[in-house]
C-alpha cells in the first residue's frame, strides 16, 4: 500500500508542475498578445533627416507631443524614439543612422512643434 501512495503523490506532483508550467506559458502568451495589440495602436511619426557638414539632424513631427514621455534610445547604428501625445496616442520610430554618424553624440531638443535629434559625424 505505501508504494501506491508514494506513486500517487509523485504523479500528483508531476501533474502540478506541468499545470504550473502551462499557466506560466499562458501568461507569457497573453502578455505577448497584449504587446502586439498595443503595438497595433502605435503610430509612426513623420520625419526627415537633414545632412550638414558636421552632423545629421532628424526632424520628427509628433503633433501635441507630451515631451515628458519622450524616450530616445541610441544603440549601435540605430535610434528608437517613443513618445505619447497629450491625447494618449503613442508614436514609435526606428531608423538606422548613416555609417559616418556617431551614435554616442545624440542630442535631443524641441523646436516649436518638432523634436530635433542631432547626431554628429565621426571624423
Amino acid at each position: 500500500m505505501p508504494v501506491f501512495k508514494d506513486l500517487e503523490d509523485l504523479v500528483k506532483q508531476l501533474i502540478e508542475r506541468q499545470e504550473e508550467e502551462f499557466r506560466r506559458i499562458e501568461r507569457e502568451i497573453r502578455r505577448e498578445f497584449e504587446e502586439l495589440e498595443n503595438f497595433a495602436r502605435v503610430r509612426a511619426p513623420l520625419y526627415t533627416i537633414e545632412e550638414y557638414s558636421d552632423c545629421y539632424k532628424i526632424l520628427i513631427d509628433i503633433p501635441k507631443a507630451d515631451t515628458s514621455t519622450l524616450k530616445v534610445v541610441s544603440m549601435n547604428d540605430e535610434i528608437k524614439v517613443y513618445c505619447t501625445t497629450k491625447s494618449g496616442e503613442t508614436y514609435y520610430l526606428k531608423f538606422k543612422l548613416p555609417s559616418d554618424a556617431d551614435p554616442k553624440s545624440v542630442e535631443v531638443n524641441r523646436q516649436k512643434w518638432l523634436i530635433v535629434i542631432t547626431v554628429k559625424k565621426q571624423h
